[in-house]
């Protein structure tokens, strides 16, 4: 299967703004990014708002794109579905999928802000079972789409309508950093961890045969660094040939695709993404 290569849009931080967002989205789809991935919180607590206090809401952010692009693929990274209403979650994504033409594809999490779980009204405590039973709903509902679609779990249940028909089923990956959520993967088939070095990937994905796609940031620099992201996780730092270098070892430690952060919230994201495409990609 072909290198996936995705690249994180600006819809968080000081940044934010309406048409930057779907500036850096078409950026993406003319340097040869095969998707464009917002991320997702709804009401943090203070000591999480310096990073995602100003956000614009996920899925409405993928409904704004859709109408901006023609080609890019469009997800969340990743849709912290136990913190919503699962069942307006998935008629959302069922909806995006019919009038983007068949683009969403989107990474699912169980949360880990116990905070925000707590200002929204959300079960922190089982959003593990929660999220479980949400795919497997989801994957009732896709099958048994477009009508009557029924499905019986312990936290979850839907006897209802929905319609219109999935224009192309959605494709659900599952992100995370645990062993859980490793198991959860082999659910959708994909996995999609965040900012793991290639010997701790390689560890963690022992046994699970589906994708994995990396969420990872990677910078621009003169010279090789140690690099950090905005929350001091792993990250790829140096110039472009040092760049294709670290995630051609990620590619050999079992990586199908990368969804790259190139720093979102920094002036000239568009420019980066050109850069990327036409300097790092062919390395890959």
């Amino acid at each position: 299967m072909p290198l996936h290569l995705g690249l994180i849009l600006p819809n968080y931080g000081d940044g934010l703004e309406a048409e930057r967002l779907a500036a850096c989205a078409l950026a993406a789809e003319e340097s040869g990014f095969d998707s464009g991935w917002v991320t997702d919180h709804l009401v943090v607590p203070d000591e999480h708002a310096p990073i995602y206090g100003s956000i614009a809401e996920a899925l409405v952010s993928l409904g704004f794109l859709a109408g901006r692009t023609q080609r890019l693929r469009l997800g969340v990274s990743a849709l912290i579905v136990p913190v919503r209403n699962p069942l307006i979650a998935l008629k959302q994504l069922t909806t995006l999928d019919f009038l983007s033409g068949g683009r969403v594809v989107t990474a699912v999490a169980a949360g880990w802000m116990e905070g925000e779980f707590r200002t929204l009204g959300a079960p922190f405590e089982h959003r593990g079972r929660l999220l479980d039973e949400w795919l497997d709903l989801a994957e009732a509902a896709f099958a048994q789409m477009p009508g009557r679609v029924r499905w019986q779990g312990q936290l979850l249940s839907l006897d209802g309508w929905l319609a219109p028909a999935l224009e192309r089923k959605p494709e659900l990956w599952v992100a995370g950093v645990s062993r859980a959520t490793v198991r959860r993967a082999a659910k959708t088939g994909v996995w999609h961890p965040v900012a793991l070095a290639p010997e701790e990937l390689r560890a963690l994905a022992e046994g699970f045969d589906g994708r994995t796609v990396l969420r990872i940031s990677a910078y621009f620099a003169d010279e090789p660094k140690s690099g950090e992201d905005e929350r001091g996780r792993h990250a790829v730092e140096g110039p472009p040939e040092w760049i294709a270098e670290r995630l051609r070892e990620y590619r050999a430690a079992g990586c199908d695709g990368f969804v790259v952060n190139l720093g979102h919230d920094a002036p000239d994201l568009e420019e980066r993404a050109r850069r990327f495409g036409a300097e790092v990609t062919p390395l890959l």
